[in-house]
């Protein structure tokens, strides 16, 4: 796996300090979501991966993107948000 320079990995689907009725949130408040990046996957410098996302083996993630959903497996995608490019050759 390779992650680039300034890549963020997002752990809460809806953050905020305060909950409904205005009292500071703690870890009771927070649904911390899985991100899983599978073998070989290469995320480009700069990049976001928000919470519960998976980057299939093989994929790469162009430099820059938001990913919002899941990346197949040795797939290429890119942009804001991130989408589909094409498959990657695999030999």
């Amino acid at each position: 796996m390779f992650v680039g320079h300034g890549v963020t990995f997002i752990n809460d689907k809806y953050p905020s300090a305060v909950s409904a009725d205005g009292a500071l949130q703690d870890e009771k408040d927070w649904e911390v979501k899985p991100t899983r990046i599978g073998k070989g996957a290469s995320i480009g410098s700069g990049s976001t991966i928000l919470c519960g996302v998976t980057v299939g083996a093989g994929a790469l993630v162009g430099a820059g993107s938001v990913v919002t959903r899941d990346v197949e497996p040795f797939t290429i995608v890119a942009g804001n948000p991130a989408k589909f490019l094409r498959r990657k050759n695999v030999s």
